[in-house]
């Protein structure tokens, strides 16, 4: 049993529940830091979470990114993906501001209510039931709620995200809060896109999963961010092989065998930088080292012409000592 100083209760600020009771545990101490920071200061912007954190700015971009991942925050200021010199993307980084996402969860009556006046809401609700096998309680009926009322997701659209919860085994409450905080973010919000989504999921998944049994790693689904990454590798028509090259080079480097989001942000950047370079194979890779080693040899061999420099100095009369030449005038 801990005591906590009543004094200290006159001044606090709230942490979700969340946090405390099913990401503790998986938060690490960084990240931890960077969302209190933000709880107590929701106005910060990333230089001010910086100074009062004490970690480098590097860290705390990943720790938002995991957080927004988590579904904890998000960005206030969503720009558009447009070029930017690195100056201004700075700028623009700098002057962020992330703010948790607040709810006000609906009574037991408001949702009786809803049920009895919503047919698509009720439709929902009873094929949740049929999809994850059990009867709803008020808890996972506030987050069926909060799908179509706060998420903004259709009930036809959130059918389909209750089959995608299915097909990664996330059916949990947070789960499918999560799963929507994604769709809703990142426009998934017709039927097509839905379609389209879990058809590219599948793919994604069974890719990973091949890496994860080929690298001894345990067959969890991935993070959103990871999944978004691994379908852009796909997208640019790289191969398990290649991919597994890029863990390769991920493991030699960092000296870690775990998949997680900072060693997927390691082989993204050498995937990227391969899909820069032109390299698709591996063939490709080994094609490119024997080219620069071939123009590193023959360099080497042309940059400097011992036998045409001697005569030159002999030409202009310069005493050109060479090791060689030295060992001749002492035995002459």
């Amino acid at each position: 049993m801990f005591a906590i100083d009543p004094k200290l209760y006159a001044s606090t600020f709230s942490l979700p529940v969340k946090i405390a009771d099913k990401l503790l545990k998986l938060s690490s101490g960084d990240q931890l830091k960077v969302i209190i920071s933000i709880l107590r200061n929701p106005d910060s912007n990333l230089d001010e979470i910086v100074k009062n954190t004490g970690l480098s700015a590097e860290t705390v971009e990943e720790s938002i990114e995991y957080w927004t991942d988590c579904g904890i925050i998000q960005s206030e200021t969503k720009t558009a993906k447009t070029v930017t010199t690195e100056s201004e993307n700075n700028s623009r980084t700098s002057n962020k501001v992330y703010t948790p996402v607040p709810f006000v969860n609906p009574t037991q009556n408001e949702i009786d209510r809803e049920l009895k006046n919503s047919r698509s809401f009720k439709n929902l609700c009873n094929e949740a039931q049929q999809i994850f096998g059990r009867t709803l309680g008020y808890s996972m009926q506030v987050a069926l709620y909060r799908v179509i009322h706060y998420y903004g997701i259709k009930a036809n659209v959130a059918n389909l995200l209750l089959h995608f919860a299915k097909l990664i085994d996330k059916t949990g409450i947070n789960d499918i809060d999560k799963i929507a905080d994604y769709w809703s973010s990142n426009g998934i919000s017709s039927m097509k896109a839905a379609d389209d989504y879990i058809a590219e999921s599948e793919k994604v998944l069974n890719v990973y999963m091949k890496l994860a049994d080929a690298t001894g790693n345990a067959k969890e689904v991935p993070s959103f961010v990871m999944c978004d990454m691994l379908s852009q590798w796909l997208r640019w028509g790289y191969s398990d092989e290649m991919i597994k090259k890029a863990y390769d080079i991920m493991k030699t480097e960092k000296e870690t065998d775990r998949l997680n989001y900072q060693t997927f942000r390691h082989m993204n950047a050498t995937i990227s930088r391969w899909h820069k370079d032109g390299i698709k194979t591996a063939e490709d890779i080994a094609k490119g080292i024997k080219k620069k080693t071939s123009t590193h040899k023959q360099t080497k061999d042309t940059s400097f012409d011992v036998s045409l420099a001697e005569e030159t100095a002999k030409e202009s009369k310069v005493d050109f000592g060479t090791k060689k030449n030295k060992k001749r005038k002492r035995g002459a």
